[in-house]
Parts: C-alpha cells; structure tokens; sequence
C-alpha cells in the first residue's frame, strides 16, 4: 500500500513482541468461580518436522458469576481427546477456578468424565444441535426437516417427564428410523436433558455450544485465507492477536445477564451467592 516492503522474518520479528503479553494472558489468575463455561477444539495445520499436520486449539469461553464473557486460554495439541482436555481443565485448577457450576460440551467421548474429574459437583450439558445433526446425517433430504421439527418437540418440552413422552411419540412416527434416532438420544439422556432442570433463561444458553462457535467464527474469519502455518508459535500468536484485536465481539456481558443470575441463585443458592458477593 505503501511502497514499503518487510521480509517474512522481519514481521516475524515485530510480532514476537506480543510473546510477553501472550504469556502473560495464557497463565493469568483467573477468578475462582465460573457458573456456565462453553469447551470446544478448532483444527488448523501447523508445519512440524518437515510436514504439515493437523493441530486442535482448545478453548474456553465462559460466562462469570456477574454476567461477563471471557475467555479463559486457549491450548494447543495434536488431537482433541477427552484426556487432553483434563490436562487443560488442571491448569485451570491452578490458576485459581474452584468451581464450575455447567459444562457445555460436544460429543467427545469420556469428556463428561474428564470435567468432573476435576470439577466433580460440575453439570455437564451435551449439545442438542449437535446431537440433532448427528441423528439426521442420514436421511433423505425431504425427510430431514421434518426429523428435526420431531426433534424439537422433544427438547422444547417444558419437563423432563413431558420429553419423554414426545420422543416416544417420534419413535412410533417414524418406524425404523425413529427408532434408530431415538435410541441415540436415549444412550445420552441424561447429559442431553441436564438443561431441564433450569429456568427458560439458562435454558437458552446452556442447551447448545453455538456460543463457543460464534467465537470460532471469529477466529475463522481472520485466518480461512491462511492454509496452515510455520509453527505453532505462530498459530498461536495470531489467534491470540485476532481475540485480542475482536474483544468488542466476544467480550461482553450475556444476554439478560440480571434473569441469568436470579435463575442461579434459585438453583445453586449459597454455593453461587457465596462467588456473587465474594
């Protein structure tokens, strides 16, 4: 734009000065309570060893006692597995988390197990659209929208009691095909039907991990014009740059944060009024 020209190593060497800031915000205390915390991967690629491989960035967007959305690190590994994600979880421990009231999370096998290995009072909510994507993947496209308004009778309903029944509804409606739906969802009950327990407030933004995806999007929307990176300094050094450079986006307080709260405070009591007025 300008007419003046930086080689690559040059601009390598100006932005290792965000290294400190990056540090310094990665391992930074964190406060010791958060009610609602979102945990999902992103994959990029990452040159190692002469090859480009495939790399998963951990995150975690959360939601604190009065309202405010952060997010607290994010890690890098080579896959995304139930055990890393407990290592990631430890260092939260360390920087100070005490307490987590409601995990939102994908389907990751052994995840609710590594959550409540360190956070054991912890509710660990599965994702209801990523659970509706994963029943219709294999119907017809004239049967899929169809499926999902089924589907929706379901984890619309206003009691656990009353889910119960609608999906033995869509069961008997469908044949085969609601019987094969129905027992996916039947295999992860529990997590999916957590949510049921809460007021229509936290309902709304416990029942899906779109928040988490929103910030994904974020992420993309910066670096989709990049195919992979040198390092994995460099993956983190502009991911770190894109969160810092969008905090108008992302970080900001939730939605009827004031309901939020009073929801909590009915259903937690002590154990979240005690972080509210620490």
């Amino acid at each position: 734009m300008y007419g003046i020209e930086y080689s690559t190593t040059a601009i390598s060497a100006i932005t290792d000065r965000v290294l400190e800031a990056l540090q310094e915000w990665q391992y930074r205390p964190l406060k010791p309570c958060y009610p609602i915390l979102y945990l999902d991967g992103i994959h990029y690629r990452v040159k190692e060893d002469g090859k480009y491989v495939d790399k998963c960035v951990y995150s975690l967007y959360s939601i604190d006692v009065e309202g405010q959305r952060d997010v607290l690190g994010i890690y890098l590994a080579d896959t995304e597995t139930s055990n890393a994600w407990g290592l990631v979880l430890e260092d939260l421990r360390k920087r100070g988390v005490e307490d987590i009231f409601i995990a939102c999370i994908d389907g990751l096998p052994g995840f609710k197990t590594a959550i409540q290995e360190v956070f054991p009072k912890t509710i660990v909510q599965r994702c209801i659209v990523h659970k509706i994507r994963n029943s219709v993947r294999f119907a017809s496209d004239k049967d899929r929208k169809k499926l999902c308004s089924g589907l929706r009778k379901v984890y619309s309903s206003s009691s656990e009691k009353e889910a119960i029944i609608a999906l033995e509804i869509f069961e008997k409606a469908w044949g085969k095909q609601g019987q094969r739906i129905a027992d996916l969802w039947r295999k992860d009950w529990n997590e999916l039907m957590a949510f049921m327990d809460f007021g229509s407030e936290i309902r709304r933004i416990i029942y899906t991990t779109n928040p988490v995806e929103a910030l994904h999007r974020i992420l993309r929307k910066v670096t989709k014009s990049k195919g992979a990176w040198i390092s994995e300094k460099a993956l983190i050094k502009q991911l770190y740059l894109t969160l810092k450079h969008s905090e108008h986006s992302w970080k900001k307080k939730a939605f009827k944060h004031k309901a939020i709260q009073a929801e909590l405070a009915d259903k937690f009591g002590t154990r979240y009024t005690k972080w509210l007025y620490n």
